[in-house]
């Protein structure tokens, strides 16, 4: 009851077969040893139907790669266009060497290879830098967003800004969806929580569903509108835990963004990265 996959980091038919066919084990002068089927990552992001921007198409497709005894050099830096990382679990993924990446092995030569007690001085003495690195180049930007733009902590932003910040990085409005219904539902409860707030009188609140935010920016508006105060009024320090709770629940996706800069910023930065 076992299946066996290779992979992945392959390029093509030549270095695929050897796997499907065993002929792999013959160089150990061993019987063949053949897997059930091969992993395909990279490869596959560049076909039509993949989800893939452009640019990440274009940059895969450009990388030239390295020769199988050389791909070690891309622990120490970018070899073919490829650099290796660590997962938040320290385990080594090879990824195209894009701005963001090298941002990646950035942090990991720099903070995250230093023991756990002096990673966070290390952040915080370049914190400008990496959220404005991580907003230019990384897929997880810097959450915390006045409503001019201007990067800010979560304890220095509205009620309102974190509503609306939580819109433009949670719904994806050209394809009129949430990233996944999870992040509906986080966007549910922290409505809640700003009613719970704000409201002054007896009765329902505004938001009975979370179904009502399939459409959610109208909903949010009318929200906002209906408690106008939560445009001025800075997130109290227990709604700013609350945030990070909500963050931090189990059983939906992680959030694809950083909320704050902490000991476990390496987990934010890292987890579901791909």
């Amino acid at each position: 009851n076992i299946v066996l996959v290779a992979g992945s980091g392959f390029g093509g038919v030549d270095d695929t077969l050897p796997y499907l066919t065993g002929d792999w084990s013959r160089r150990f002068d061993c019987a063949p040893m053949p897997f059930d089927g091969c992993l395909f990552g990279s490869r596959v992001m560049v076909a039509k139907e993949g989800a893939a921007s452009d640019a990440v198409k274009e940059a895969i497709v450009a990388a030239p790669g390295v020769d199988d005894s050389e791909w070690e050099k891309t622990y120490s830096g970018p070899a073919g266009g490829i650099v290796t990382v660590l997962s938040e679990l320290g385990e080594p993924i090879h990824k195209i060497a894009t701005r963001g990446v090298m941002l990646w092995k950035e942090l990991d030569d720099t903070v995250f290879s230093l023991p756990r007690d002096k990673r966070l001085p290390a952040l915080l003495a370049k914190k400008d830098y990496i959220i404005k690195r991580l907003n230019d180049d990384f897929q997880k930007p810097w959450f915390g967003q006045k409503a001019d733009g201007a990067p800010a902590d979560l304890e220095d932003m509205t009620y309102a800004e974190v509503a609306t910040r939580l819109l433009a990085v949670l719904y994806v409005t050209h394809q009129s969806r949430w990233i996944d219904v999870t992040m509906r539902n986080l966007v549910g409860d922290y409505l809640l929580r700003l009613e719970e707030r704000f409201s002054t009188s007896e009765g329902p609140a505004m938001l009975q569903s979370f179904d009502q935010l399939n459409e959610p920016f109208a909903q949010v508006e009318a929200v906002l509108d209906a408690y106008p105060e939560s445009r001025t009024q800075l997130l109290a320090t227990e709604d700013v835990q609350f945030f990070i709770n909500l963050c931090l629940r189990p059983g939906q996706k992680p959030v694809p963004f950083i909320p704050l800069m902490d000991k476990d910023f390496h987990i934010w930065f890292k987890k579901d990265s791909l």
